[in-house]
């Protein structure tokens, strides 16, 4: 599924700007509003305003312009699921925090990038310990996980594999990185974005030919791609992987 940041913005930025229009009439019409209308108006600006930030400004401003667009996915989202569209308004609201990510680091690459992979892309018939030593992977060449072993040799990547988000963020937040791209199903991903706003995530969303959670895969070249756009090269190899509690 090949999604655009459209959906979401379409909301995101339409009704605030719907309101200030609806606000700004209502003062032509019924001159005594003038004061609680335009006041509305101020405050929808303001908070459409936060859905224009990009650049550098927007790696200032992610925080609080996460939070905002949070509201808006969780407001909607009860909505779009009884339309069946749920799917289609996560991977939007991915798509729009991937294009300002993008924008943000399209001059100056990011020092320390963090690859975060989820278990699940690993074959259930696999017996390798990944998660516990990605350099355990039997590199049969049967899942994407040979793929980003190889490239984590060669390239020096940090990779890590988790079989929980919440601890991959975690630990991904421990690291300090300037970057992070993650890769999950689309509601695990809109929960990471939210929750470690404070770094700049770009996302990839799983694809499920099997269903959730079992032999899932993603798209190995544009990870590459990313890779060689955002990263700068590393020195020295960054194989890490998370240390998981498993009595917690």
């Amino acid at each position: 599924m090949n999604t655009t940041p459209t959906f979401f913005l379409l909301f995101r930025r339409g009704i605030p700007l719907v309101g200030i229009a609806l606000s700004l009439t209502l003062i032509l019409f019924y001159p005594a509003s003038l004061g609680w209308a335009l006041l509305v108006a101020v405050a929808l600006a303001a908070e459409a305003g936060a859905a224009f930030n990009t650049g550098v400004l927007y790696l200032v401003k992610r925080q609080t312009t996460i939070r905002w667009d949070g509201y808006w996915l969780r407001t909607l989202r009860p909505l779009f699921k009884s339309m069946n569209l749920e799917e289609l308004w996560l991977r939007s609201f991915c798509a729009w925090n991937n294009k300002r990510v993008s924008g943000a680091f399209s001059a100056k690459k990011a020092r320390k990038v963090v690859v975060l992979l989820p278990h699940c892309i690993q074959l259930v018939e696999c017996k390798s310990h990944v998660a516990e030593n990605l350099q355990a992977c039997f590199r049969c060449g049967k899942c994407v996980v040979d793929g980003a072993t190889t490239a984590a040799l060669k390239y020096n990547w940090d990779v890590r594999v988790s079989p929980r988000s919440r601890a991959a963020y975690t630990e991904a937040r421990k690291s300090r990185p300037d970057l992070i791209i993650a890769i999950a199903c689309s509601d695990r991903l809109v929960k990471g974005l939210i929750k470690l706003s404070e770094i700049p995530s770009y996302t990839i969303p799983l694809e499920l030919p099997h269903g959730m959670c079992i032999n899932t895969t993603f798209d190995f070249r544009r990870l590459s791609q990313l890779m060689t756009t955002f990263a700068e090269p590393c020195a020295d190899s960054k194989i890490q992987p998370l240390q998981i509690n498993t009595g917690t």
